[in-house]
């Protein structure tokens, strides 16, 4: 997978997902901006962010207070992009796969939420990549650090890649994200947060 103008997404194989009990999904995930695509991708568009944002608990004030952008663009070579820039991630219509979202989605959590900076080192370590890597553009982009991250984060909500993730640098960034036991099985009872009412941390919607 590749991070260029864009980071780009690339071949991967998608698994059996793991079933997720939702955490009370509320309003102030579903915002996010989507343009170019039909009624139906935008409604799939908001479904897959707002279980992305619930299953990260962890990091989910931080997602919510900046969402990303998602754009249609039908004429790029890989199936998905992420410009860190703009956070705008870029999809082709009728390619919505639930790995290739979020894999890129994987991206803006980093680049939004600071994991280079958190769990850098320690991801480094555990997928035996050397400390002087840089987090990304540097050398082949399947071996940047970036990469891997986007990837763990795909495997640790269920889906699986051609990439050679070490089950320990998922560990490191489960516990970065917030993934427990109990957030995969669903907690027994969540207060909601009522529409009308600021959610953590007050989050910005734009």
């Amino acid at each position: 997978m590749v991070i260029a103008a864009f980071l780009a997404v690339g071949l991967a194989i998608p698994a059996q997902a793991r079933s997720f009990d939702p955490v009370r999904v509320t309003a102030w995930t579903a915002a996010v901006e989507v343009g170019g695509l039909d009624v139906a991708q935008t409604a799939r568009i908001q479904d897959l962010w707002g279980e992305f944002v619930t299953a990260i608990p962890g990091q989910a004030s931080c997602l919510v207070a900046s969402p990303p952008r998602f754009e249609a663009k039908s004429d790029m070579g890989p199936r998905a992009a992420y410009a860190p820039g703009s956070a705008t991630l870029f999809v082709k219509p009728g390619d919505l796969d639930r790995l290739v979202i979020f894999h890129e989605l994987g991206h803006h959590l980093d680049f939004t939420c600071g994991a280079a900076e958190e769990i850098g080192d320690e991801l480094r370590d555990a997928q035996g990549i050397a400390a002087t890597k840089p987090w990304w553009k540097h050398g082949d982009p399947v071996s940047w650090p970036a990469e891997y991250f986007a990837n763990a984060v795909a495997i640790a909500l269920g889906e699986k890649s051609r990439h050679d993730v070490q089950p320990a640098t998922v560990a490191v960034v489960e516990q970065w994200m917030g993934i427990t036991q109990e957030t995969v099985e669903g907690p027994a009872q969540v207060d909601p947060i009522l529409l009308g009412e600021p959610g953590p941390n007050d989050p910005r919607l734009t």
